[in-house]
């Protein structure tokens, strides 16, 4: 005799099961349940497909200075891509990139570790403690960057601006009092290398808040 078998918890197929419908004087509302791992930031995606797809972790794990070596701490790679997600994410301050940790998908679709914790991140930043250092890193990934635009007939513009970065506390290196759209403020003088049809960021110098906004020009092309 044939017994019938018994679904068990573990059998059941993880997608949504139920539905409760809301009514509203406007429209209908579905609302269901599932046992799945769910995220608010699926949109990031495309964005992880387009990293793995160009193999960025591994450029990144070859070109950051500061490798760890303890078998708990998080690879240098997997830090610098969960910065990169919460910029994305719309994150402002490390510690809002931190809060990313509670989304367990987002390790999943960067094939990472985890998100580091806002320690963490500070401490991977004060891993980069020269100029040379940071030019080691970074020209790498511009040339990287470079390397996947395409060829134009008419080649592309090289556009030369500055901006000002604002520091209220004074304390980051090179901070002076200078003129800023709310009046003289403390704050950084950058000037910026961009390719105007890319919209790419191809180099940028920091300068003290008191510079001219020509000011190393020459010195910054060549």
């Amino acid at each position: 005799m044939t017994l019938p078998s018994i679904p068990t918890r573990e059998a059941a197929h993880q997608t949504v099961t139920d539905f409760i419908r809301l009514q509203t004087p406007e429209q209908s509302i579905q609302i269901g349940f599932t046992d799945q791992k769910v995220s608010g930031r699926a949109g990031l995606l495309t964005f992880a497909g387009f990293l793995h797809w160009h193999r960025f972790g591994e450029l990144l794990a070859r070109v950051l200075p500061h490798q760890r070596h303890s078998k708990k701490a998080i690879p240098v790679a997997d830090l610098a891509l969960g910065f990169l997600s919460g910029i994305l994410a719309g994150a402002q301050k490390l510690a809002q990139v931190a809060h990313l940790r509670r989304d367990v998908m987002l390790p999943v679709l960067l094939a990472i570790q985890r998100i580091g914790s806002q320690s963490t991140f500070t401490r991977f930043f004060q891993g980069f403690t020269s100029a040379g250092q940071n030019l080691a890193t970074f020209r790498p990934l511009w040339r990287w960057c470079q390397e996947r635009l395409p060829s134009r007939p008419g080649g592309y513009a090289l556009d030369l601006d500055s901006t000002r970065l604002l520091h209220e506390d004074g304390h980051q290196e090179g901070v002076a009092v200078g003129y800023t759209r709310l009046g003289t403020k403390p704050c950084l003088h950058p000037l910026l290398a961009v390719l105007e049809e890319a919209k790419l960021v191809v180099g940028f110098w920091l300068r003290p808040g008191n510079a001219s906004c020509a000011n190393n020009v020459v010195a910054f092309t060549l």
